[in-house]
């Protein structure tokens, strides 16, 4: 037997007659078998033992959504899918069995087709669903390492040029302070362009049902801003936040930060020297409103009509030549989405432009 891809079955019953028909089913094939008969034992087994599968007679001694609820707190078999047994005429267990949140029922007399297939599919399923989490886990930690390795020297590129920035502030030297400003901006949008990789690289979903918190929205924008605020400072742009009623909303925290960051950094790319940009909340409904406007270059209706399009991802050069990959804007809508939120633009050439980010408010009486 090849242990690598063995399926573990535990079969219970009260009965060991049918323990060892059972038994007898799986003796030449893939399977290593465990039987039980008694509550303690079955309990001991998936202490001991983490199973692919449980066979559990309906009608034990204690009835057998008892020892399946009994399982459930096991470590090992919490998640294993358990097929219950029962008699055809015993309709009112087999319907609170599915209710209960059994895998499958399997009526007796036994059919030997109906037992294999059952036991051969819902086992086989286990394991699949076992190896894609294994792989998800694995998917994750290979990304926690690369992204930390790959976001470290842009931090560090940053940092140094920022310092560089501030030294030749005093100097005549407009050459080395244009290069280093350049250096500044293009690893700062590297760095952004790495996160939303990371972020879209990732199961966005899975992190969207998983990490779910109530929001301070307005503490969530005032985090943001800190972090934008020394890449508006190379641009002598003012920040300014207008906030109205306190609301708080729903979700992941760290991807509604991105998407708030994504599109700050995009009214600042696109702003003029000493220009201003507005962050301004308020309540629409049952939704909360953040609105980001800048004073910059603005778009065009066909620039505008194209701004989501994930065939095509939009990316112009910044007014000081900040370079982007079009990316974060499609990252933004996809967390809006996801959020049951939605983003809104207004802009006009040479007028700037208006992001009006819509959120649902978080209700308390839920």
């Amino acid at each position: 037997m090849n242990t690598l891809n063995v399926i573990k079955l535990l079969v219970v019953d009260d009965k060991p007659e049918n323990l060892h028909l059972i038994s007898s089913f799986f003796e030449d094939s893939n399977y290593y078998v465990r039987t039980s008969s008694s509550y303690e034992e079955t309990y001991e087994l998936c202490n001991e033992i983490e199973f692919d599968l449980l066979l559990i007679d309906i009608r034990m001694p204690r009835d057998g959504f008892a020892f399946a609820e009994k399982i459930r707190v096991s470590d090992l078999n919490s998640n294993t899918p358990v097929i219950f047994m029962a008699e055809k005429t015993d309709q009112e267990n087999i319907s609170k069995a599915f209710k209960v949140g059994c895998r499958d029922v399997i009526t007796k007399p036994f059919q030997l087709e109906e037992l294999l297939s059952k036991v051969s599919t819902h086992s086989l399923l286990q394991i699949q669903h076992k190896q894609i989490h294994e792989l998800m886990l694995a998917k994750d930690k290979i990304f926690s390492i690369i992204g930390h390795d790959l976001r470290s020297p842009f931090h560090s590129l940053i940092g140094f040029s920022r310092l560089l920035l501030e030294n030749l502030e005093a100097s005549e030297d407009k050459a080395s302070q244009k290069y280093a400003e350049l250096i500044c901006n293009i690893s700062t949008k590297n760095l952004e362009l790495l996160d939303n990789l990371l972020v879209y690289a990732r199961d966005l979903e899975k992190q969207a049902e998983s990490t779910l918190e109530k929001i301070d929205v307005h503490r969530l924008i005032s985090e943001v801003l800190q972090i934008v605020q020394p890449t508006a400072a190379l641009k002598k742009i003012q920040l300014v936040q207008i906030f109205g009623e306190a609301k708080s909303t729903f979700g992941t925290k760290d991807l509604i930060a991105t998407m708030i960051r994504n599109i700050l950094g995009n009214a600042i790319k696109f702003s003029r020297q000493q220009g201003i940009v507005t962050v301004q909340t308020r309540v629409i409904g049952n939704m909360i409103e953040i609105d980001i406007t800048d004073t910059g270059v603005g778009m065009d209706e066909n620039q505008l009509n194209n701004l989501f399009d994930k065939e095509h991802p939009q990316s112009s050069l910044g007014t000081s030549g900040e370079m982007g990959s079009g990316y974060g804007l499609l990252l933004s809508k996809e967390i809006a989405d996801k959020h049951n939120g939605e983003i809104k633009v207004e802009s006009h050439v040479g007028n700037g432009t208006s992001f009006k980010i819509r959120l649902p408010i978080y209700d308390e009486s839920k």
